[in-house]
Order: structure tokens, then C-alpha cells, then sequence
């Protein structure tokens, strides 16, 4: 996990901070990067999302297993299975989309903070939040 004094030290590496801002900035970014819940519920709609594939998957099977065996209640409660698995997926596919703008807002509102305290500058904003967003999302959070 990257820790918030390697964001400041990559921010000094690019030119956008001063080593002597790296500390203040350590300290900013642990106040205003907030983004571990949004991260766990994007991981968690994530994980959820590939279940229902599974399921639905599953359940196509059961439910032509069923019909061929002339088992009508049990396709029908099939049906049911796979269409509450895709509301559910529909769900999962909002949460994410929902958890990533969170997380997008969250990278700008570090780079605003650190705006605010005059660390970096105006014109420095944009790509400073994009620069937080790619330390903060290291390979290994990736696997």
C-alpha cells in the first residue's frame, strides 16, 4: 500500500512540491486523500458482480437441465435466479461506476487541499490529482 509521504516524494520528484513542503504535504494528504472506503466498495461491487456472472452462468445450466428433464417449477425458479442475478450485476456495474467518481473526486479534493495551503500551484491542480490517483493505485493494489 502506498503510503502518503511516497505521493508527497513522487509530487517533489515531479516538480510540483519543494522537498521542504514534503512533510506539510504528507500531513495534508493524510487529512484529505480519503478513499480506502470508496476503494473497498468498488472492490467489493467488483468481487459481487463476477459472482453473479458465475451464478448466472450457473444457472443457465440448472435451468436448461431442468427443462430438459420436463421440471417446469424448477426452470421457472431458474428464471428467477438468473434475472435477480442480473438486477444484481445492473447494481454492481452502479456501484462502481458510483465508487470510481468518488474515488476521481477524491484525488482532486488532495490536490485542492494541497492548493489551499499554498504548496502547489493553480495551474498545477489537474495534473497534480492525476499524479496523486497514479501513485496512490500501485501495481501491487492492481494484482
Amino acid at each position: 500500500m502506498t503510503t502518503y509521504v511516497e505521493v508527497a516524494e513522487a509530487l517533489v520528484t515531479a516538480g510540483y512540491l519543494t522537498e521542504a513542503d514534503l512533510e506539510a504535504a504528507a500531513d495534508i494528504l493524510a487529512d484529505a486523500l480519503i478513499v480506502e472506503v470508496a476503494e473497498e466498495v468498488e472492490a467489493e461491487a467488483m468481487d459481487d458482480y463476477s459472482d453473479q456472472e458465475d451464478l448466472i452462468a450457473e444457472a443457465e445450466v440448472w435451468e436448461a437441465e431442468d427443462a430438459l428433464e420436463g421440471d417446469i417449477e424448477g426452470a421457472i425458479l431458474d428464471a428467477d435466479i438468473l434475472a435477480d442475478a442480473e438486477i444484481q450485476k445492473e447494481i454492481d456495474e452502479e456501484v462502481v461506476l458510483a465508487s470510481e467518481a468518488v474515488i476521481a473526486a477524491a484525488y482532486l479534493d488532495a490536490a485542492s487541499a494541497l492548493l489551499a495551503a499554498e504548496l502547489i500551484d493553480a495551474v498545477n491542480l489537474s495534473p497534480v490529482a492525476v499524479l496523486i490517483a497514479d501513485v496512490w493505485v500501485s501495481e501491487e493494489d492492481i494484482d
